[in-house]
């Protein structure tokens, strides 16, 4: 049985599908032109806190406003038992918490209906004309005054003449027989329904046209509602995250389509909860609407949300505007690839799918900008008043990051520089300055970091010639920051410093420098196990290619056989430990090759092919002997094989073409900014006639990897695309279980073969495969180079958190 508090100043209740917080915040800005209002405040609208409401009310309040949260059912009985409203706002019947609420539009209503049930019966209520669904409310028992707001003539409050201008909306209405215009500092043709329902009733309770003019217009939009932010490239960011169902989702996109004219849309989703069993369907509208829309990207988070995804295809979307994420930080850093300049990115779902960390993570990136001064005090950053505060810095100090270098420095206000605009010493020690480049900044707790800066670790010859490291850097402007190559005797343990050369884009070459110890490094060389545990120790868990060097082929066969995937694109392979190992293999097939287990480049390859009658025994340079004789043959293999080297046995995979040539695959795979592994390249190495190898001294030709499948083995262009995409799945497979053996990699191709039915035999994975010094090669071996080179980088700002 209902005991409210029931009180004779105006107590206004607000409920709905969306809008119910916008419509409370523009109502009680209105009001407080001249009346004294207790309202609720935030998202605190449940039941409870409409009790401590009603308990905290006090005798000079002048009126009431209380936003009603009613997703569960009897949520409007336990709110007007607590405080008996008088006047009654319902925004919209909408799909939000469908699941709760019967899973029906019709349910939905019957549930928003309790609060018209038990109002004053003698009240005024207030509703949408332009949401069909309102229709569905059941005021059949109310007996009081019913108005009617939207954009037809025939409704009480009709706005017109509705546009967007600077920083809002305006629109007329016509008030007691007289057009008046009004200004709302907030966007989307959905908050002028708000406004109107707003207008309606400070209206209907005297206030005049004047009154609710200047109330409107002092307005401020709540946190998380359609806020929108500049920043510093030129672009708009929409957070409006507050909560989502697919109403409010597609107002927020026509929001982004007027605001963002002429610029990249950018729209990031996570899931809609609570819609019950309209979940699939409603994340599929959203979808077809944003593709309707013409955004143009969609990044999804959240499992429901992958639904969207779906619809936008479904739409005609294209498959590479939309992707779905089930990890945050890897949407993070597609996201951070996808904005450019003059974008505009809107980003919204339910609040339990916390988007605002999307937000942060925008602003901390976009927000500000930062310029290096030689002029400033080394021990000081400068910043605007407006900026200390929006940062909420809690000391005078914060800490720059530079690689591993971590400098305090002093705030000193400068209210001559705009929000967010930053002032940075450039000389940050007595060793270290910041060379001027292009950089990307970002904020943590109090913090500021600047980077990327990434080491790499080369052979002293690019130190002697430095320029040969150039092609590495054609993308450069992907990955900016200080990039640096060095051989490790320029470290300096007692400054902790590197020396080295580092990449001027301005210039396009390298300049000489001393820098701190990097984010995150990539290593080229072999290098000392004790050298890659001092820096391990410094830079942490960032250093990728270690362990460097020519896999030892005995040991991966080994490993790989024991894996069944694997284990069936596998040459038959033993150690070698005398004769009869040979013999043996060769019972089992034609010809085998014998290859030391830790060398590359083709170095003490040999060939044996069983005959008739005996054997051929062939060199990589073609020299051939026959064998006939078992003694002839021990006599061979202590004559030829490199003394003290672990060898093996492998079955040949026959992969000559009709002229005899050797047909070998060598397929680039690295990681990337997604920090996963992925396909770069494929080429063919056509060897010269008979010759038992194709390196680069016994190479004929080098061609695409494709053109190879449909030239030598008759695959059509879409089966060759499969066959490279198999190739590609097994060997991530392989450098997954690499990985999990300890090895530390970024950067990895394979050797591989195809025999006369198509089948792909990996042979063995190259850390250490010829990259820099191809492009003083043939056009065939350089057209891979821009695939491959630069992509490293990429990885190493990704592990660098930049």
């Amino acid at each position: 049985m209902l005991n409210p508090l029931i009180l004779n100043v105006p107590t206004i209740a607000i409920t709905g599908s969306s809008g119910k917080t916008t419509t409370r915040e523009i109502l009680a800005s209105i009001l407080e032109e001249k009346w004294k209002v207790l309202r609720n405040t935030g998202n605190k609208n449940l039941p409870n806190n409409t009790k401590q409401i009603a308990e905290s009310c006090e005798s000079s309040v002048d009126a009431i406003v209380l936003e009603l949260g009613m997703g569960k059912p009897g949520a409007g009985e336990k709110h007007c038992s607590h405080l008996q409203p008088n006047i009654s706002i319902i925004t919209n019947i909408g799909t939000a918490h469908y699941g709760n609420l019967g899973n029906s539009i019709e349910s939905t209503a019957k549930n928003k209906s309790a609060l018209i049930k038990y109002m004053k019966q003698d009240g005024l209520l207030v509703l949408n004309g332009d949401d069909e669904n309102s229709k569905l409310l059941d005021w059949s028992s109310f007996n009081g005054r019913i108005i009617r707001i939207g954009t037809k003539q025939d409704l009480d409050y009709c706005a017109t003449n509705i546009h967007y201008v600077n920083d809002g909306m305006e629109f007329n209405v016509k008030i007691d027989d007289v057009t008046e215009t009004f200004f709302l500092p907030s966007f989307g043709f959905h908050n002028i329904h708000n406004a109107l329902l707003a207008i309606a009733v400070a209206h209907g309770v005297g206030f005049s046209a004047t009154e609710i003019r200047s109330g409107l217009a002092k307005y401020v939009v709540p946190i998380k509602r359609l806020n929108v932010y500049e920043l510093c490239n030129e672009s708009l960011l929409i957070d409006d995250t507050v909560n989502a169902n697919p109403q409010s989702v597609n107002s927020a996109l026509d929001v982004q389509e007027e605001l963002g004219e002429g610029k990249k849309r950018i729209v990031v989703l996570g899931s809609m909860l609570e819609l019950g069993d309209h979940a699939e369907e409603g994340h599929k509208e959203v979808g077809a609407y944003a593709a309707q829309k013409g955004v143009d990207a969609i990044l999804t988070y959240g499992r429901a949300a992958q639904h969207i995804v779906q619809g936008a295809m479904n739409a005609g979307l294209d498959t590479e505007k939309v992707m779905h994420f089930k990890n945050r930080d890897d949407m993070h850093r597609e996201l951070k690839r996808r904005i450019t300049n003059q974008s505009i990115i809107l980003v919204k779902g339910s609040s339990a799918m916390n988007m605002n960390k999307t937000v942060k993570f925008i602003k901390d990136r976009y927000f500000y900008s930062m310029k290096i001064d030689s002029t400033i005090n080394e021990e000081t950053i400068e910043i605007s008043s407006e900026t200390f505060e929006y940062l909420e810095i809690e000391k005078d100090q914060i800490i720059l990051h530079f690689g591993q270098l971590k400098k305090p420095l002093k705030v000193v206000l400068n209210d001559q520089l705009k929000l967010g605009e930053m002032l940075v010493p450039e000389k940050l020690s007595k060793h270290i300055t910041i060379p001027s480049l292009p950089y990307e900044y970002y904020w943590e707790d109090n913090s500021l970091h600047v980077g990327p800066v990434i080491g790499m670790i080369v052979y002293t010859r690019y130190i002697d010639d430095p320029k040969q490291q150039l092609v590495r850097f054609t993308n450069y402007h992907k990955i900016k920051g200080l990039v640096y190559f060095f051989f490790p005797d320029t470290i300096s343990k007692k400054n902790q410093t590197i020396s080295g050369y580092y990449y001027d884009p301005k210039t396009s070459s390298f300049k000489w420098g001393t820098f701190p110890f990097p984010n995150s490094m990539f290593n080229r060389i072999p290098l000392r196990a004790s050298r890659y545990q001092y820096l391990q120790e410094i830079i942490g868990d960032t250093i990728f290619n270690y362990p460097y060097g020519n896999t030892d082929k005995l040991d991966f066969w080994k490993l790989m056989y024991m894996q069944p995937v694997i284990k069936q694109h596998l040459p038959r392979t033993k150690e070698y430990r005398d004769v009869n190992s040979v013999l043996k293999s060769l019972q089992k097939c034609d010809a085998v090759y014998l290859k030391p287990a830790s060398m590359a480049g083709g170095a003490g390859i040999f060939h044996v092919k069983r005959m008739n009658e005996g054997y051929i025994w062939t060199d990589i340079d073609g020299n051939s002997t026959n064998i006939t004789s078992k003694e002839q043959f021990i006599e061979i293999l202590n004559n030829q094989l490199i003394k003290k080297k672990t060898y093996i046995v492998q079955e040949e995979i026959p992969t000559f073409n009709k002229d005899r040539n050797k047909i070998d695959f060598r397929l680039y795979i690295q990681k990337d900014y997604t920090m996963q592994w992925r396909f770069s390249g494929i080429e063919t190495k056509v060897g010269h006639k008979d010759s038992i190898i194709a390196n680069s001294k016994k190479r004929q030709d080098i061609i695409p990897g494709d053109q190879a499948l449909q030239e030598f083995y008759g695959l059509s262009q879409d089966q060759s695309l499969k066959k490279i995409e198999d190739m590609t799945d097994v060997c991530i497979r392989i450098l997954r279980i690499m990985e999990k053996k300890g090895h530390k990699l970024g950067d990895a191709c394979f050797d591989l073969v195809v025999d006369k039915d198509g089948k792909f035999w990996v042979l063995e994975p190259q850390l250490n495969y010829a990259a820099e010094i191809k492009q003083f090669r043939e056009e065939g071996e350089r057209r891979v180079l821009p695939d491959i080179l630069p992509t490293p980088f990429e990885y190493a700002k990704a592990l660098a958190r930049f």
